[in-house]
C-alpha cells in the first residue's frame, strides 16, 4: 500500500485531532516521527493511503487544517470603508475642537 504525506506539524494536539478524525472516517493513515535532517526537520508527518487521499484532503479542509503556506500568496485584507471612517472621525474631531474653542473664547 502506498502512502502520501498530507500534513506536517510539530504540534502534538494537531496530530491527535487528525488521528481521531481519520479513525472515525476509517481512513488508512500512518504517522512518521520527526527526522533529524531534511526539509521536515522536527515535524511529524501524517500520511494517508492512496485510495483515501481525496477524502483525507476534504477532511483537512473541513477541519480547518488545510492552508496555503506560501508567503507570496498572502495578501492583507482591506476594509473597503476604512478610508471613509477615518475621514468621518477627523471631521468629527474638528467640529468638536471648533465647538470647544468657541465655548471657551466666549466666556465673559
Amino acid at each position: 500500500m502506498e502512502f502520501f504525506t498530507i500534513y506536517s506539524t510539530r504540534d502534538e494536539q494537531e496530530v491527535s485531532i487528525l488521528k481521531n478524525v481519520y479513525e472515525e472516517e476509517k481512513i488508512g493513515y500512518r504517522i512518521l516521527e520527526p527526522e533529524t535532517s531534511g526539509t521536515h526537520e522536527g515535524q511529524k508527518r501524517i500520511q494517508v493511503a492512496e485510495k483515501d487521499r481525496e477524502k483525507a484532503r476534504e477532511l483537512l479542509d473541513q477541519t480547518g487544517f488545510l492552508r496555503v503556506d506560501s508567503l507570496h500568496s498572502h495578501k492583507p485584507r482591506r476594509m473597503p470603508g476604512k478610508k471613509w471612517i477615518l475621514i468621518f472621525l477627523a471631521a468629527l474631531i474638528l467640529v468638536l475642537v471648533a465647538i470647544l474653542i468657541t465655548w471657551f473664547m466666549n466666556v465673559e
